[in-house]
This record gives C-alpha cells, sequence and structure tokens, in this order.
C-alpha cells in the first residue's frame, strides 16, 4: 500500500477526531477517509465506510498520525451530505 502524500495530512481539523490504532485502521489516512467521505454525502450516496476504508493509502504525517479513519469517513459523509442539502435545497 502506498503512502499518502496530499496535503490534507496537515490539516488541524484532524486533531479533533478520536485516536485508533486498531486493526484495520492503523495507519490509514484520516485524511483520504474524510475526502471519500465527503465525495459520497455531498453525491447523496449510501456511506459505504468498508470499502472506503480498504482502498485508503497509509499515512502517520502530521495531524492524521493515528487518528480514526473510521471517524473521519463518517465526518466527512456527515458534512458533504449538509453540503448537497445547501446545494439541493428541496432534496
Amino acid at each position: 500500500m502506498n503512502t499518502c502524500q496530499a496535503l490534507h495530512r496537515y490539516d488541524a481539523m484532524f486533531t479533533a477526531l478520536p485516536e485508533d490504532q486498531s486493526y484495520p485502521f492503523r495507519h490509514k489516512c484520516a485524511g483520504c477517509a474524510y475526502e471519500l467521505g465527503f465525495q459520497a454525502g455531498v453525491s447523496n450516496q449510501e456511506p459505504d465506510a468498508s470499502s472506503a476504508l480498504n482502498s485508503i493509502l497509509k499515512s502517520q504525517a502530521a495531524e492524521v498520525r493515528h487518528r480514526s479513519p473510521r471517524v473521519a469517513y463518517y465526518q466527512g459523509f456527515t458534512d458533504g451530505l449538509s453540503e448537497y442539502y445547501v446545494q439541493n435545497p428541496r432534496g
């Protein structure tokens, strides 16, 4: 598995997430998880955290180090779904 090099690794918002080093989430990039969740939400899709978390890159860098990718995915989904309703007020 490749290592994430995206700038989201340095986003301070990830410091608010709980730590999680349990299998299978250890070293998965919380930033990548958040972005996948956001895309699912803003597209008004059903959340599929399992598939998303299996596909994300590793990262131990900066703010995403040891942060829960599962919580990050669902936070991204919630934020994305909220944005969907802003863009589509009638659903």
